[in-house]
């Protein structure tokens, strides 16, 4: 019972503190990455059973891309923080970044959420888990795309040699870059 409580506050938190503002402003690749993540969410609390399997493999499978997620999440939110120069929180940077995990990958938190959302579809192991951890990865991939075009108008030309220098996802591309 409690699961579905904290799913609806959950949801209701992401509806008015976060889909709402972002609406009236038009920030298109946020609507996406809020709905992904109430998407991840959903069947992580509640963990439905129905059409579940239980395949060893594939638990290790979840465990192993946790951490790589952790990693690309955690490293973003860091990175913005710390280099990205927000009036306030992490997001709404004010200069464009391209060090730390950026020099790997356009959007670290998009990735490490979808990597998550593969996880948890491993985990879980259910057909409601796998639909939704699904749309909730194509809520990341389009929000990525999304924030290139609101990061192309808001940085211009740099943005853009940017975008040709750093993969958007391909991680294992942009390590190869790197050396």
């Amino acid at each position: 019972m409690w699961n579905y409580i904290i799913l609806a506050g959950i949801w209701i938190g992401i509806l008015i503190k976060w889909l709402i503002p972002v609406v009236r402003k038009h920030i298109v690749y946020e609507i996406y990455e809020a709905c992904g993540l109430g998407l991840y969410f959903t069947p992580f609390l509640l963990n439905w059973s129905w059409g579940k399997i239980n395949l060893f493999p594939l638990r290790i499978l979840g465990f192993i891309l946790s951490l790589p997620a952790a990693l690309f999440v955690g490293f973003g939110f860091f990175n913005l923080k710390s280099k990205g120069k927000p009036p306030s929180g992490w997001e709404h940077t004010t200069i464009m970044i391209e060090s730390g995990i950026y020099r790997i990958v356009r959007h670290p938190l998009y990735l490490g959420s979808a990597l998550w959302a593969v996880g948890v579809i491993s985990l879980i192991q259910s057909l409601p888990t796998t639909i939704l951890g699904t749309v909730a990865g194509f809520c990341f991939w389009i929000a990525s795309k999304k924030e290139d075009e609101f990061d192309v108008k808001k940085f211009g030309d740099g943005y853009k040699d940017y975008m040709k220098r750093v993969p958007r996802w391909k991680f294992l591309r942009g390590l190869r870059r790197l050396w």
